[in-house]
């Protein structure tokens, strides 16, 4: 069992979001997991919903979230609550890249990120599969999502 995990540990993610999966669900007994990641510039992860909590501490930069019908703007230093089970977003309106750690809990979920990491550029069916496993369902059809867009001049 790790008792110090550094900055070099981790399992890093080959993605636009820079992402490093530091602490597993193994190292928690499944409490929590953490990934540090960078958000993209004018970057949104559209409303979805998952059944964990996920805290997220913003390191550098800016978060907007979107919880219920709620919308909220992180900066450094800053804790946002993306809570199981309430459909959220979150968004970098800034135009570099928004340095954040979000801890899941109970943990499980950094899996979906390490699959759909693995998938193939435009693997669609891959993609709802590990969703699906993991218990996270994105709503393409929200009426958020062209308003996010629009509103912050995202992606």
């Amino acid at each position: 069992m790790a008792i110090v995990i550094t900055p070099d540990d981790g399992t890093p993610l080959h993605n636009e979001f820079q992402a490093v999966v530091q602490l597993r669900s193994s190292h928690t007994n499944g409490a929590l997991a953490a990934l540090k990641q960078t958000v993209p510039p004018r970057r949104l992860i559209p409303p979805h919903v998952h059944e964990n909590d996920v805290w997220v501490y913003v390191l550098s930069g800016e978060i907007g979230i979107l919880v219920g019908e709620e919308i909220a703007h992180a900066g450094p230093g800053s804790w946002a609550l993306k809570p199981r089970n309430v459909v959220h977003a979150m968004w970098n309106r800034g135009d570099v890249g928004a340095d954040i750690i979000e801890i899941l809990t109970p943990a499980g979920t950094e899996r979906w990120f390490e699959e759909i990491n693995a998938l193939e550029n435009g693997d669609h069916a891959g993609f709802a599969d590990a969703c699906r496993r993991h218990r996270i369902r994105f709503f393409s059809d929200s009426p958020w999502t062209a308003e996010l867009r629009r509103r912050f001049n995202l992606k």
